[in-house]
């Protein structure tokens, strides 16, 4: 089962890692203890979010020295630069590239960011949280190195997180999209669809970023625990009987 540990996404939690050096060890645990890949949103000097080509070359360049042969990844998310002219403007001044990047496609420029990335020669993970977006995909008629799907339901209500994974899955495959399919969730979807990833044999991920909490709703301590957690998750935890597959 492969497991993605996401490292810390947009969240400012004290625990949250948002230094180069907090990145970079619960990167290199979390690879120790098993993750398969590492997907973490790069920050500044001051903590926050950024595509600046100098924050993301120094971290992702001390990531590639760490960790060799494993994949790194990082978001293209419109809320980190808003401006798209200056975001396209940021991706293309990366020197240090990724091994993936994860493109929203219901975010406004989405063709532009996933034509820059795949002149950049980096594989792209399709972000998906609504039907919607599936169809901005697939209509699109967009060419990349396509590495897997995210089906990323933001919905706290999990049968409504469930319906829109269903939208999606059955979407992409009447749109005989072939790449693997990673699903997660998000705070309370996060457990029981990390459950229903592993009972369709999906990949899927762990992390601050979908989560703060351990499956029992105590505060974690690290990436590294909620890592422990998802590869000891037994099916017993799926969410009742539901399946994704129709």
């Amino acid at each position: 089962m492969k497991i993605q540990i996401a490292i810390n996404g947009n969240r400012n939690d004290r625990i949250v890692p948002k230094t180069t050096e907090s990145i970079l060890e619960s990167s290199i645990l979390s690879v120790e203890k098993g993750a398969s890949s590492v997907h973490f949103h790069p920050r500044d000097d001051k903590g926050a979010e950024t595509l600046k080509g100098e924050f993301v070359d120094n971290q992702i360049g001390q990531l590639r020295a760490k960790l060799k042969n494993v994949a790194i990844g990082i978001s293209t998310g419109e809320w980190i630069e808003p401006n798209l002219d200056k975001r396209l403007e940021q991706i293309g001044s990366w020197k240090n590239l990724p091994d993936f990047v994860s493109i929203n496609y219901h975010e406004i420029g989405f063709e532009k960011v996933t034509d820059l990335i795949s002149r950049k020669g980096i594989k792209i993970e399709i972000g998906l949280s609504s039907l919607e977006s599936a169809k901005n995909f697939t209509e699109s008629n967009l060419n990349g190195d396509f590495l897997r799907v995210l089906i990323e339901p933001p919905e706290q209500l999990l049968e409504s997180a469930i319906e829109t994974a269903h939208q999606i899955r059955n979407h992409i495959d009447h749109s005989k999209i072939k790449s693997p399919i990673l699903l997660h969730g998000f705070n309370k979807t996060c457990w029981d669809l990390l459950a229903l990833a592993i009972r369709e044999n999906y990949e899927t991920r762990i992390g601050f970023e979908d989560t703060l909490t351990l499956p029992n709703g105590k505060y974690a301590t690290s990436n590294m625990q909620l890592l422990d957690q998802a590869q000891k998750f037994s099916f017993c935890s799926s969410p009742g009987s539901v399946h994704l597959l129709a």
